[in-house]
């Protein structure tokens, strides 16, 4: 039997055999805790450049990303999980306080919780596509969110249903292991790239808000 490797079916599951391997790739880079950061950057540059149908070499891709702007992008997750745990610790503080000052600083600090993980969704995308200092691409991950709420929204729903599978459905933690994390950066990335080109005149990065 002779079979043809430019079949759909074979391109399937050469594309498939690619995403496991570079979603075990992006745990095992994930190990140390202070690499998720570079990690994830390198992650979206591999799948946006997929979802543009930009098919270059993956793997190569993928370290060199990694390698880019490495302890810019080691430190911003650091700097993201320094300030998740102080805003989680200020809302349980002051959400046991029984007082309406309490109450005030309870939503205060989950509204900032919000903006946060927003912020934290948009950072390494925008960090894989644009070349823009820490503080204006931060800028930029607080704003964007918020002028093109229709995709994120689509984000945060994509995320939301990942996390109730994972709770509710055991195998859903195998694919997460073998091919989780790819696939929703790769959700992701169709909608982060129709967001990104409305700022990718230049090419360069995005204009100062």
């Amino acid at each position: 039997m002779k079979f043809n490797i430019e079949s759909p079916f074979f391109q399937f599951m050469n594309t498939l055999a690619t995403f496991i391997g570079l979603n075990v790739l992006f745990l095992i880079l994930c190990l140390p805790i202070i690499t998720i950061g570079p990690a994830l950057k390198a992650l979206y540059t591999v799948t946006m450049q997929e979802a543009r149908k930009d098919h270059k070499a993956i793997f190569s891709t993928f370290f060199r990303a990694f390698k880019e702007n490495f302890f810019a992008s080691a430190g911003t997750f650091l700097l993201y999980l320094g300030l998740a745990l102080v805003f989680l610790f200020n809302a349980f503080f002051w959400g046991g306080q029984g007082s309406i000052i309490g109450t005030i600083f309870l939503i205060v600090f989950i509204l900032a919780l919000i903006v946060l993980t927003l912020s934290f969704l948009y950072i390494f995308p925008l960090m894989a596509r644009f070349e823009n200092g820490l503080k204006q691409t931060m800028k930029n991950s607080i704003f964007i969110p918020l002028l093109h709420s229709k995709e994120t929204l689509g984000i945060v729903a994509i995320q939301i249903a990942a996390l109730t599978l994972c709770v509710f459905v055991p195998q859903m933690k195998i694919f997460m292991i073998l091919l989780g994390f790819s696939f929703i950066a790769l959700c992701n990335s169709y909608l982060f790239i129709r967001v990104f080109s409305c700022y990718e005149e230049e090419q360069t990065g995005i204009p100062a808000m």
